[in-house]
């Protein structure tokens, strides 16, 4: 039998005769044998090309996707668009064009005239181009939308310097996060990076110089190659005067080009003290003799040219000769009797020095490198992201955490709310065409300032939209849109459930309540809130109080809301727990109720086509007595304004013009063309300015110029950011800069109000844990505000004194002095009410004992708790002690000599003869005298019997041992050789004799033998 498989290669779907016939090696062919088969096609090979799964692009861009077939097949693409090519073998390939960034999937199928098929696919990730950066929030709910390492500069966070002239703006930040759901920035995981670079001086005839962002402020960093020292006096080259390179930065106080006057004997006030003084003009000269004073004494005199420029130089912060100040003199005028000078171009930088040096701390930042390239930092440690908490980075930056349990969500901001602007993303080169909450604005507490933005739940409505690009100097009618969308945000006092805000024109405001608004809350009167919508009626309300401070209402007193509204406890029942509540309007009544605890108190209103219109929401929680009170405590207060903003089609709002308005949305347009002039800067809408840039390339930004009057409700803490648990804290609340009386406190627990100066200096318990802990500031009409602090293990200012507890008299100690366990040095010690002296570098004094008895040792230094400790001194002594006891032979036998040795020293101070006793079981049964120096030993011993077998405890000096003694053991040796030696006398006589036979003798020895071996193996 012969089996063989041959190779043929067959057309596929079709039926094939197959004939054979066998031929042997002898060539002789056998008979055909005859079959038949139909061949079938195996299902398509796909192999992919490219791109590799899973695939990440950012933007939408156009996606190539390439695979080859491994025979002729119908290829159907499903994806972003669906394509059917129809017998294609070899490479395959389609391009998709995502409609919008999310999860994407791509499939390809493969299917031949068999009707098999095969399938792949590619999950396609499109990620925003504000991936990576550009956004000022960084959400990591929305993995898709945000990388774990992110980065922020001056284009998405306007807390860092930009000069928008020059385009220039360095500061860097980027974070990486080790997952989307982290509460810790691990170490050395948030990077700083700035660097120095050039600007115009607002006084464009000087040229150039280095500015630096640096924690989000702009300094001076030095002087360049493009310094202009044309008519300079004294004549100054600024080139390569660099204060950076010597770790050095300064304040810009003064760069502007202003044209100002300055008579003869007026002044002209600079910054840190400084003032200029013309002391004399010259008109026929036109020169001018100007004096510099420094806190009313002159520092420095130059006469002065009409085109020339004064340079005061001094040398600051290791850099000789720094130009400090810079005043160019312009021109002279004569009038009948004034004279003038004209000074056009002042540019002043600070003496005082910002040191920047590698190792460094500021805040929770470390400098790691500084040279004239610039400044990086690194987080020296890890910065938690509670929630809502507020982080400090460095300086004013801090970042601000959602007070949300499933999201981590967090922005960057500056605790600097005063003469600031909020800019938005810069449009240049045709980018970005949108601007929305996430690049326009920022959260300061709990203010939103720019587009609104509700950290805490994510939303904000807000956006502003090119139609187009730019083109030339004007955005034409029509060509800038604006929406904004009304959301559910929750209340403060989270048990009211959620109402419905908007922004418009950068402001917050109040457009509805919803089915989730007071659900579980019994309100009284009673309140069907769902389906309230004032942005139905074309109408929104500014929320004047949203506040979930625990506030205290004694009968007869007050709490005052907004828009002359009034809180009053008329009366409090005690024992029904109610109190009667009162609502006064300008000093009048215009409400009463009683109010059960628990219960939420509704004022309504009719307000612009709303009919009861829910204005005020009090929530009464409880009731106290004490000896002489009766107060009750409100926790949770809500109030919207009564003059609300009208919103109708046709209204103009600045430039911009409503278009539509539904409870859904509101939309503008501007009406007319918005120029684009270089350097201006108009009002948009509201709040919200057109910023352009004094370049010929257009670039400009929208922006909200912050006023204390934004945020004159928003609460600010200063304190320290590191304490230890003992200290006092010193802290002080204020809300647009000023102080804030009457404002609770609280850390875990309540710490107390401020004072008239808004202050409060709370010790922090020793007993405090060590960790980070939030302070949260809240006033009723406030919004609240919180400051993380690190709070250190408590360690006592209280010094420690290393000395003996006892000593001897006459004898020399050393007393150390330490704190926490260093060496204190400069410490004052007393030994009772003496002297003992003052210690050295080792925290150490050396004192002679000359009287015996108890004293107290002292040691005492300025800002240190004083200690004291005992010490007894012993009068000269002897005492002797033995150091061991040794027995030989032990165990030893009954009636035999043992020895007892010891060796005995005297530990005592002075030399002495004494007996040394031996003591067995108890009793003194031998002595030895000896005499010994202090400190001497000597070996005695002492040789004994004992007659009875017994455990003896023997002892000198407190040193023992137990002598086992036993009884002597029976010798049956000797007595087997004697026994012996009278067996062989006795055996000789008889076998002599022949009375005993050998034979018999054999037997009897054999007997014999086996008695002694069982004798001796007892």
């Amino acid at each position: 039998t012969y089996n063989t498989s041959p190779d043929f290669t067959f057309l596929p779907n079709t039926r094939h005769n197959i004939s054979l016939r066998p031929v042997d090696f002898s060539n002789n062919i056998g008979n055909w044998t005859n079959g038949s088969a139909t061949t079938t096609t195996q299902k398509p090979i796909i192999t992919r090309i490219s791109p590799s799964d899973p695939v990440n692009s950012t933007g939408i861009e156009n996606k190539t996707f390439v695979i080859q077939l491994d025979q002729i097949a119908n290829v159907t693409w499903t994806g972003a668009k669906s394509q059917s090519n129809l017998s294609i073998n070899g490479l395959v390939n389609l391009t998709f064009t995502p409609t919008s960034t999310g999860l994407n999937t791509i499939s390809v199928s493969a299917s031949n005239d068999n009707g098999t098929s095969n399938t792949i696919i590619w999950n396609w990730s499109v990620h925003p181009t504000t991936f990576s950066t550009g956004n000022r929030i960084w959400d990591g709910s929305k993995p898709i939308d945000f990388d774990r390492t992110y980065t922020w500069t001056p284009q998405s966070f306007s807390g860092f310097y930009y000069n928008a002239k020059d385009d220039v703006g360095t500061e860097n930040i980027t974070i990486t996060m080790d997952s989307y759901s982290s509460r810790t920035i691990g170490t050395n995981k948030l990077v700083y990076s700035t660097s120095p670079q050039e600007v115009s001086f607002a006084h464009s005839l000087w040229g150039k110089y280095q500015v630096i962002g640096f924690m989000a402020d702009k300094y001076f960093a030095g002087y360049t190659s493009n310094t202009s020292s044309t008519n300079t006096r004294p004549t100054t080259d600024f080139s390569g005067i660099s204060a950076l390179a010597q770790g050095g930065l300064h304040k810009v106080l003064i760069d502007d080009d202003t044209k100002q006057t300055i008579a003869v004997g007026g002044t002209l006030a600079l910054r840190d003290g400084y003032v200029l003084k013309a002391t004399d003009i010259d008109m026929n000269a036109r020169q001018m003799l100007l004096s510099l004073l420094k806190d009313g004494s002159q520092v420095d005199v130059s006469p002065l040219s009409a085109g020339e420029t004064y340079v005061y130089t001094k040398t600051v912060g290791g850099v000789e000769n720094l130009p400090l100040i810079m005043v160019r003199f312009d021109s002279v005028f004569a009038g009948q009797e004034l004279q003038t000078a004209f000074i056009k171009g002042l540019f002043q930088i600070s003496e005082d020095t910002t040191v920047v040096r590698a190792g460094d701390q500021f805040g929770n930042m470390k400098v790691d490198s500084v040279d004239l390239s610039g400044i990086r930092m690194k987080n020296s440690a890890n910065i938690g992201l509670s929630k809502g908490t507020t982080a400090t980075v460095m300086g004013d930056v801090k970042i601000q955490v959602a007070n949300n349990d499933s999201a981590v969500r967090f922005a960057l901001t500056v605790d600097r709310p005063s003469n600031l602007e909020v800019r938005s993303t810069v449009y240049k080169d045709g980018n970005p065409l949108e601007w929305t909450p996430y690049n326009f604005g920022m959260n300061i507490g709990d203010t939103s300032v720019g587009f609104y933005y509700d950290l805490d739940e994510g939303v904000g409505g807000e956006n502003l939209k090119l139609i187009n690009p730019v083109s030339g100097r004007s955005i034409p009618a029509d060509g800038l849109e604006y929406s904004t969308t009304p959301q559910e945000v929750k209340f403060t006092y989270t048990g009211f459930g959620k109402y419905q805000a908007i922004g418009f024109m950068a402001d917050r405001y109040f457009a509805g309540y919803t089915s989730n608004t007071l659900t579980n809350i019994i309100t009284r009167p009673t309140t069907d809130f769902d389906g309230i919508s004032t942005i139905a009626n074309g109408n929104l309300n500014k929320v004047l109080i949203d506040d979930d401070t625990k506030t205290t209402i004694a009968v007869g007193s007050t709490i005052a809301l907004q828009e002359g509204y009034v809180l009053k406890a008329t009366d409090i029942d005690l024992n029904a727990r109610q109190m009667l509540l009162t609502l006064l309007k300008d000093g009048t009544e215009v409400d009463v109720s009683p109010l059960s605890a628990g219960e939420t108190y509704i004022y309504t209103k009719t307000i612009g086509g709303t009919e009861n219109l829910p204005l005020i929401m009090v929530r009464f929680e409880n009731v106290f007595s004490g000896g002489e009170l009766q107060v009750a405590f409100l926790k949770g207060i809500f109030q919207i304004s009564e003059n609300p903003t009208k919103i109708e089609v046709g209204n103009q709002f600045g430039s911009m013009e409503v278009i539509s308005v539904d409870s859904n949305i509101i939309k503008m347009s501007n009406s007319g063309s918005i120029g684009l002039s270089k350097n201006t800067n108009n009002a948009l809408m509201g709040n919200i300015k057109l910023k352009v840039a004094d370049n010929d390339a257009l670039r400009f930004y929208f922006a909200v110029d912050v006023t204390p009057e934004m945020i004159v409700n928003q609460l600010s803490i200063s304190a320290p950011t590191k304490v230890m648990a003992g200290d006092t804290l010193k802290i002080k609340v204020t809300a647009g800069g000023k102080a804030v009386n009457n404002t609770t406190l609280s850390l875990d627990t309540d710490m107390g109000p401020t004072d008239i100066n808004g202050e409060l200096n709370y010790t922090i318990p020793k007993t405090l844990k060590p960790g980070t802990y939030t302070i949260t500031a809240a006033k009723t009409g406030y919004e609240k505000a919180t400051k993380s602090i690190e709070v250190e293990k408590y360690v006592d200012l209280r010094l420690s004194i290393e000395a003996p507890s006892k000593a001897n008299q006459y004898e020399t100690i050393t007393i150390k002095v330490l704190y926490n366990g260093t060496a204190m040095s400069g410490a004052a010690v007393l030994f009772d009410n003496t002297s003992a002296g003052t210690t050295d570098s080792n925290g150490e004094v050396s004192y002679r004992l000359e009287t015996s008895g108890t004293h107290t040792i002292t040691a005492s230094k300025a800002s240190y708790i004083t200690v004291s400790t005992d010490i007894d001194i012993r009068a000269p002594y002897s005492e002797f002690k033995a150091l061991d006891i040794n027995i030989t032979p032990n165990p030893v036998f009954a009636g035999e000599d043992f020895v007892v040795r010891s060796n005995i020293t005297n530990v005592g101070t002075k030399s002495d003869t004494l007996p040394v006793d031996l003591v067995i079981n108890d009793t003194a049964v031998d002595n030895r005298t000896i005499t010994l120096t202090p400190g001497q030993t000597v070996e005695i011993n002492f040789t004994r019997q004992e007659s009875l077998a017994m455990n003896v405890t023997v002892e000198i000096l407190g040193q023992s041992n137990l002598l086992v003694v036993q009884e002597k053991p029976t010798n049956y040796f000797l007595i087997a050789v004697i026994a012996t030696a009278i067996g062989a006398v006795i055996i000789y006589v008889l076998t002599s004799k022949g009375l005993l036979s050998i034979e018999i003798l054999k037997q009897k020895f054999a007997l014999l033998g086996d008695k002694f071996s069982n004798l001796f193996k007892k």
